[in-house]
Order: C-alpha cells, then sequence, then structure tokens
C-alpha cells in the first residue's frame, strides 16, 4: 500500500525469518526424535544433506540457464 511500503517489507521479512526458524526447528524435533529412537545422526544427516544440496542446485541451474 502506498506509504506504507517499509511496513510490509518489515512484516514479509519477519515472515520470511520465522518461516526458517520453523524449518530448522522441526528439523531438530525431527533429529532429535530419530536419535532417541535409536538411528544413527550420520544416517539422517548426509542424506538430508544431499536433497538440501540437489535443490540448491536445481534452483541455480533454473535460474542461471532458463
Amino acid at each position: 500500500p502506498e506509504g506504507q511500503q517499509l511496513t510490509a517489507l518489515l512484516g514479509f521479512n519477519v515472515g520470511v525469518e520465522l518461516g526458517q526458524l520453523a524449518v530448522i526447528a522441526l528439523a531438530a524435533i525431527a533429529l532429535g526424535a530419530w536419535t532417541k529412537l535409536g538411528g544413527k545422526r550420520e544416517a539422517l544427516v548426509r542424506p538430508a544433506s544431499m536433497l538440501i544440496a540437489a535443490a540448491g542446485l536445481y534452483w541455480l541451474v533454473e535460474r542461471t540457464v532458463f
């Protein structure tokens, strides 16, 4: 809205940051539950890291090539 650009931008950025914190919190809870149930941390962290890297690579190629 006219005259409220700063408020809108700040609200948007706060929302994005809260969303990121929520994802990190869910990942931490999932990892804690996994290890509490006897799963090895490395068995979950490495594949998850590979998926994150693959998603980042996909977005990089998509935005630079297409």
